[in-house]
């Protein structure tokens, strides 16, 4: 008898750490790049050099139709992070401080996940670089700012200011160990480093998580890596833009003279439309050393999840905070613009229990992220959310997403451009009465702008409409464009 009690007692237990295991809520791995467009591997840019970020996409799920809601830091990042609509955080330039404008008590996403029992690690940029400190962490460390590699809550302030001076002789030396530029002159600043990867901020970034991935494996933790690159200047190790060649970098023709449909308030700050051919597949080269770089560093944040057997229980997301123009539309360069290559950004899912390799090709805003997080955790959803969880859309990638999707631009004060993108077409409108009408499916570059075709009238009307609907949803109306409630 007493020898089936102890089995019987061996096998309850048996379960009862089972049963402890399986309700264990998961861990979460949040990447954030900085400026990264969708020419990536897993969305066909055959000719991007992006080995990492492909075989997470291969894992989980890769979102085709994911936009940014403002395409500026930290606009971007404070939505997102805040799980709340640019024109209600207030934030609508890379001046205004989230903390201040949200208040001390509110709980960003990492913070809410604290305040759940997480261990809480963060590095580079996550909060727009000048307001770092806006979010709250059990770790923190910002290499690209210049240091705090060893800080920790409560360190003494010795060992801080020590920290941080390491963190400063490491950007002067990196700073020196740069190949002089070649080839033509480009108006986007760009180096050629002879550092190794980890004496890179991005490096050190990786690098500096991966041991937090490790310590805290037995606990859930909330970490996140935010990579600067390939955000100007490009930067990367020499290694990274020998793997392009400048001479076969894709500069596909477009339709000769569309730009001139395109309304003026469209255009990027960035529009260089007299640049050589040689400059704008120079520029092109720039960008993919710098995000082949950071695609490497995403690597080896995988590597460590692959060696600790971790994804079974980790939810992995890999993101930017939005798009970048390389040289479309006659010469539309960088951010700030709500035309596709600008608003539209990568996003890709892995959870437990996803199926490999799918694709989901419904609508998600970035807002999104807070409540899709929360619920992939199954934790209780914090009031006050203006997002929609894509949950659903990672577990069944067949299943459809939002019905549109809105972004915004400023083109200076009160001005504010608006689009919105449906399964079918993309409308934007500007405060000078200009509307841009896209066909998304039939002509998803955004060539042919129907907006003045009379055959597009009732479309036209129809999409006018259908964004004031989606404003009043969210809270706005025309005579308070940007405002916070």
């Amino acid at each position: 008898m007493k020898r089936i009690a102890r089995i019987l007692a061996v096998c309850l237990a048996t379960v009862a750490a089972a049963a402890a295991q399986s309700a264990r809520r998961p861990n979460v791995l949040l990447i954030v790049s900085d400026d990264l467009n969708c020419r990536l591997g897993c969305y066909g840019a055959a000719e991007a050099k992006t080995p990492n970020i492909d075989r997470l996409a291969a894992r989980g799920v890769r979102f085709d139709r994911a936009y940014c809601n403002y395409p500026v830091c930290n606009v971007s990042r404070t939505s997102f992070l805040s799980g709340r609509y640019p024109e209600m955080t207030g934030v609508l330039n890379n001046n205004t401080d989230p903390r201040v404008r949200l208040g001390p008590d509110f709980q960003f996403l990492p913070e809410y996940f604290r305040a759940q029992g997480y261990f809480t690690a963060g590095c580079g940029k996550i909060a727009h670089g000048t307001f770092s400190d806006a979010l709250k962490w059990d770790y923190y460390s910002e290499p690209q700012r210049g240091g705090e590699a060893d800080e920790e809550p409560g360190a003494p302030k010795a060992a801080k200011r020590a920290a941080k001076k390491a963190g400063k002789q490491g950007a002067k030396k990196a700073a020196s160990a740069v190949t002089p530029p070649a080839g033509p002159s480009v108006p986007f600043g760009w180096q050629a480093t002879r550092n190794p990867d980890e004496e890179e901020p991005d490096g050190q970034v990786a690098r500096r998580l991966v041991k937090f991935i490790a310590e805290k494996r037995d606990r859930p933790f909330f970490i996140a890596a935010g990579f600067h690159k390939p955000h100007v200047p490009h930067t990367a190790p020499e290694k990274y833009f020998a793997l392009h060649d400048p001479a076969k970098m894709p500069t596909p023709p477009e339709p000769a003279g569309h730009e001139k449909d395109i309304p003026a308030l469209a255009r990027p700050p960035k529009y260089e439309p007299d640049l050589q051919i040689e400059q704008r597949r120079a520029i092109i080269q720039h960008y993919y050393a710098a995000t082949s770089f950071m695609d490497a560093q995403v690597g080896v944040l995988l590597d460590e999840i692959d060696r600790l057997q971790l994804w079974d229980s980790t939810i992995v997301i890999f993101m930017s905070d939005h798009g970048w123009h390389l040289g479309e539309h006659g010469g539309f360069y960088a951010k700030m613009s709500v035309m596709d290559e600008s608003a539209r950004a990568p996003l890709i899912a892995v959870a437990p229990g996803v199926k490999p390799g799918s694709v989901a090709r419904g609508l998600v805003e970035y807002v999104d992220l807070f409540p899709s997080l929360v619920e992939l955790a199954a934790l209780p959803t914090p009031a006050g959310l203006q997002g929609h969880s894509f949950a659903p859309l990672v577990q069944d990638s067949s299943r459809p997403g939002r019905d549109a999707v809105y972004s915004i631009v400023l083109r200076g004060v009160g001005r504010t451009g608006r689009a919105l993108h449906t399964g079918q077409y993309t409308y934007l409108e500007w405060p000078d009465g200009s509307r841009q009408l896209y066909d998304a499916l039939a002509d998803p570059h955004e060539y042919v702008n129907l907006a003045k075709d009379s055959r597009h009238a009732a479309t036209l009307a129809a999409m006018q409409q259908a964004l004031a609907k989606r404003r009043a949803e969210i809270g706005l109306d025309d005579t308070t464009p940007a405002r916070r409630r």
